[in-house]
């Protein structure tokens, strides 16, 4: 009796394994042009089935003897002709192979937007795939370390479901040389630790970004020690680490919110008004469409931008809503 494919749950669809790896081959940026490579490749995936273990073997030699040239071959094969069973074991053996996972990590190959998609989908048929990818971004070797992959690794990671499989290599990370790495290592690791305990002890932290990113991991935790760990950070001296305060004081409910967001946005120091803007929308609440109105006119240019940004995702969240509640209305295509 033939055994059902794998298959992998893609918001609410079952498809094999396989699209997966199919998916990332539509996806990556590669020019049309053959080289010798591609065409001995083409010829052992037709002819895959005239000597199955044979062909198999020549193509795990070319894999072993240049991954990153397989991979981008393999990938034009696959979008050409998807269908076989040398093209499904094309694809079994990227899928294998570290190489596929390098290539998320390549902006060459991905942009960023398409990488993270691709992981997303990734991650559940391979839960640690993200323990993966900060471990080819940040080897044990640091001298091996490379910024700009390291970097494009944890924008991955951040869009990913943060699991507390990753509070180990987290807490490396936040002990990291560079700075940026160190504060999104924190933003991680508050996320993943889902610890009002953890948040508390960050705000006492001297980095006021420390401070603000720790907050943030509490935004949509309806819990007695969060709401109680935000109203701490609420009256930090720094807006940032207040606003984010604020912001998940909102989500939680808390009827105080609006009123302190509507102070921030009128006080004398424009970078507590652009911290309140910011705030306002990140709610996404309408009721601050005229306080955010004023904000444009403010004196100070980055308080303007974050009030212009702000009221587009409020109008665009009211916008939606209009659009749910009142059918007859037709959608504007964006």
């Amino acid at each position: 009796m033939q055994q059902p494919k794998e298959t992998l749950d893609l918001g609410g669809m079952q498809a094999p394994v396989t699209e997966l790896v199919m998916e990332f081959a539509r996806q990556v940026r590669l020019p049309e042009s053959e080289g010798q490579q591609d065409i001995y490749l083409r010829t052992l995936v037709a002819e895959f089935a005239s000597n199955t273990a044979m062909i198999k073997r020549d193509m795990r030699r070319l894999l072993e003897k240049d991954p990153r040239l397989f991979l981008r071959a393999a990938c034009r094969i696959l979008r050409q002709s998807p269908e076989g069973p040398g093209a499904a074991y094309l694809a079994d053996l990227l899928r294998s192979s570290p190489e596929m996972l390098n290539g998320l990590l390549d902006p060459e190959l991905l942009p960023l937007r398409s990488a993270v998609a691709l992981a997303q989908l990734w991650v559940k048929r391979e839960p640690l795939l993200d323990i993966k990818l900060l471990q080819v971004g940040f080897p044990t070797d640091s001298a091996a370390v490379d910024r700009s992959t390291a970097q494009r690794a944890l924008a991955i990671v951040q869009e990913l479901p943060a699991e507390r499989h990753l509070l180990l290599p987290l807490a490396r990370l936040m002990r990291n040389p560079d700075a940026q790495v160190r504060l999104t290592a924190t933003a991680l690791f508050g996320r993943a630790s889902n610890s009002p305990e953890w948040v508390r002890k960050r705000l006492a932290e001297a980095d006021a970004e420390v401070r603000a990113l720790a907050v943030t991991s509490l935004w949509g935790v309806d819990t007695q020690s969060a709401g109680a760990v935000l109203r701490e950070a609420a009256r930090d001296p720094d807006p940032r680490v207040a606003a984010n305060a604020w912001i998940g004081l909102h989500s939680a409910g808390a009827p105080e919110a609006i009123s302190s967001l509507k102070a921030m946005a009128v006080q004398v120091d424009p970078k507590t008004r652009a911290a309140a803007a910011f705030a306002m929308g990140q709610t996404l609440h309408a009721g601050f469409r005229t306080a955010l109105e004023d904000l444009l006119k403010d004196r100070d240019p980055h308080v303007r931008g974050q009030a212009l940004q702000a009221l587009i995702r409020v109008q665009r969240c009211s916008a939606r809503n209009d659009t749910h509640t009142t059918p007859a209305l037709v959608p504007v295509n964006r």
